[in-house]
């Protein structure tokens, strides 16, 4: 990992600010190939959010490209954590893998509720515990992923995910105000096809014909079944899926388990 502030330092430079003591900070989660895709949208967001928290800075493509260069990295993952006194870089692999695409997620129902009229909740915030115990609870549980509805019991997002849902051929999402992050991959679904956006309820989830999750790691994954009921595989979200990856150019971005 390393700390930009102007200059690359050592991880014990890093300044202790509210965003330790109270998780004032945003961050942002980037799919690299040679490039950050996606780059002006992450920042979009960030810069922002950073202005909604009271954090007076802003990030820079050029910021960004810098930190790609120093850290070699190249098909993998960046990280983007912003503090008032902080920026933060470090990167991983993808750990998505072609068998999970085959195999498609099992997705269960948390019984959280998002809450719609917090700010928190429309900011990929460092207040992102909630989102992290829900996650792991589902893993070990034995699904992979977790949704949220909100207090008035209307479909809003995964803990690491948007949610869409296919009824006769037609493709639908909960709209922001439900109380979800408006993710980058959300946006260009939402912007290439014809997506009805709206208030849904877990009726409207569970008579679905067909689901699938986005995030800026996965992309489009399908969902092969909710709460133990099985879901259609007509092969549209396949063709959603191929269309994405090659649109961005990142086919070989995607670590195949050997």
């Amino acid at each position: 990992m390393i700390v930009l502030n102007g200059e690359m330092v050592r991880e014990n430079k890093v300044n202790i600010d509210t965003g330790l003591y109270f998780g004032r900070g945003l961050f942002e989660t980037m799919l690299v190939t040679e490039k950050p895709i996606f780059l002006k949208e992450h920042l979009d967001r960030i810069n922002k959010g950073l202005k909604i928290i009271g954090i007076d800075k802003k990030v820079s493509p050029e910021q960004v490209l810098d930190a790609v260069e120093k850290l070699n990295c190249r098909n993998s993952v960046l990280k983007l954590v912003v503090t008032e006194k902080n920026t933060i870089y470090s990167t991983r692999k993808n750990n998505y893998s072609e068998e999970q695409y085959k195999k498609g997620f099992n997705v269960n129902i948390s019984s959280i509720k998002r809450n719609p009229f917090s700010r928190l909740t429309y900011l990929k915030s460092l207040n992102y515990l909630e989102n992290i115990l829900e996650h792991e609870n589902c893993i070990k549980e034995g699904y992979n992923e977790v949704l949220f509805f909100n207090t008035n019991g209307k479909l809003a997002e995964g803990s690491i995910s948007n949610v869409f849902f296919i009824k006769n051929k037609k493709i639908y999402t909960p709209s922001v105000d439900c109380g979800l992050l408006n993710g980058t991959i959300r946006n260009f679904i939402v912007s290439n096809y014809d997506v009805t956006e709206g208030q849904f309820t877990k009726e409207d989830l569970e008579e679905a014909d067909e689901v699938f999750l986005t995030n800026s790691l996965m992309g489009v994954m399908s969902v092969t079944k909710v709460c133990g009921k099985i879901m259609r595989n007509s092969g549209i979200i396949e063709v959603i899926r191929r269309n994405y990856e090659q649109a961005v150019g990142i086919m070989d971005c995607i670590e195949t388990k050997k």
